[in-house]
């Protein structure tokens, strides 16, 4: 399919099937980033995950043969230069598509080792990368490289990718929470009560279906998940609200720019962080023999970095994506847009529509207003 149309949203739900089908079965990871990149037309996909201690907890690379993989290992400093350094790549917002030759346009190519002597002789001009998590448990992110027979990058291609994103870092999380074990979906329901790891199973309404050991502790003690008439709750509304969106979201098929993939932030009775993430049970074998009501099973785990307010309050009451929150952080910040498409690594036409899209979810139309937004959220929930 040609980059410069739009994708159909029935084309984007069949890739993110394919992307949750690895949550139960990691050998998978392979044939979803493969499918990705020949989606966008890209010439190679890596999916890398690794372990704050550098670790490499999963390593997926389609599209580089033998020879040239282990020439890439040589080049981690010039590829680090080329995206603009570790202070730059920070920057970067998590599910945002960074295109190179956009984020970095005075990068002098001949003067990097790794463009030169790798990327150049196989033909690749370009390369996008989306960054998945940062904490102190891991390091993620989906990189892809473009060949010169398929054309500058399109905006299209961008959209699509920004849409699966949020969907890939969610997966990739829960995975990391199951600690990358296959669990068969024939007996998806059986397995839940023999793993450590908190996990429920809830209809649309947030209805708890079930619930294995781990997680019927926490309803025990009501502590940091409880059931209220039957649903589930968090000790924050506002928690509570985004959770309740977030499977309302997984009983639909639909792909918004509202879904979000990071977890949703709470804290146990002790402070300690905790964080939930909601997976779509969409395959009929694994919701079927649990309930015929059944549409998602949220994971309950520690949290590798605490709750940040204002900015976990501002994703959770108005969904915003971690771009748009770090876009509506640099205004109110007094930032030009100007300014933050430099930092953030943006054409500033996509800070543009990243803005008009917090003026809709957030019910503004003013930067004033904005500040005033955020003056109000500087308290915890």
């Amino acid at each position: 399919m040609n980059g410069r149309y739009q994708y159909s949203a029935e084309h984007l739900s069949e890739l993110v099937g394919t992307i949750y089908d690895c949550v139960l079965a990691p050998a998978k990871w392979t044939q979803a980033i493969a499918a990705i990149g020949a989606a966008f037309n890209f010439q190679n996909s890596i999916l890398a995950i690794n372990g704050f201690d550098g670790r490499a907890l999963v390593g997926v690379v389609v599209g580089v043969d033998d020879y040239w993989l282990s020439r890439m290992l040589n080049y981690g400093t010039a590829v680090t230069d080329g995206w603009g350094g570790m202070e730059r790549i920070a920057q970067y917002p998590l599910e945002e598509p960074i295109v190179l030759s956009r984020a970095m346009p005075s990068l002098d190519l001949d003067r990097n080792p790794y463009f030169v002597e790798w990327a150049r002789p196989q033909g690749i001009i370009d390369a996008v990368a989306v960054g998945l998590e940062r904490n102190a448990v891991a390091v993620s992110n989906l990189s892809l490289g473009r060949h010169e027979s398929a054309g500058a990058v399109s905006d299209a291609e961008i959209d699509s990718l920004r849409v699966l994103a949020p969907h890939l870092r969610r997966a990739v999380a829960i995975s990391q929470v199951l600690e990358l074990k296959t669990i068969e979906a024939s007996t998806f329901g059986a397995t839940l009560d023999t793993l450590s790891s908190a996990i429920l199973i809830v209809d649309v309404d947030t209805r708890c279906l079930h619930a294995n050991d781990a997680a019927k502790a926490m309803l025990d003690k009501r502590d940091p998940i409880a059931l209220r008439d039957g649903e589930l709750v968090l000790q924050s509304k506002a928690g509570t609200l985004a959770l309740n969106e977030a499977v309302r979201n997984a009983a639909t098929t639909m792909l918004t720019s509202r879904s979000r993939g990071a977890g949703i932030p709470t804290t146990g009775e002790n402070g300690s962080p905790v964080v939930l993430h909601v997976m779509p049970l969409h395959r009929p074998e694994l919701s079927r023999p649990i309930s015929r009501h059944a549409v998602a099973a949220v994971f309950v785990s520690p949290s590798a970095s605490p709750p940040q307010m204002p900015a976990d309050a501002l994703s959770l009451l108005y969904a915003l994506t971690p771009a748009e929150t770090r876009v509506f952080e640099m205004l109110v910040g007094g930032q030009t847009q100007s300014n933050i498409s430099s930092t953030l690594g943006l054409a500033v036409s996509t800070v543009k529509t990243h803005l008009l899209r917090i003026f809709e979810k957030t019910g503004t139309k003013r930067q004033a207003d904005l500040i005033k937004l955020a003056s109000s959220l500087s308290a915890p929930l």
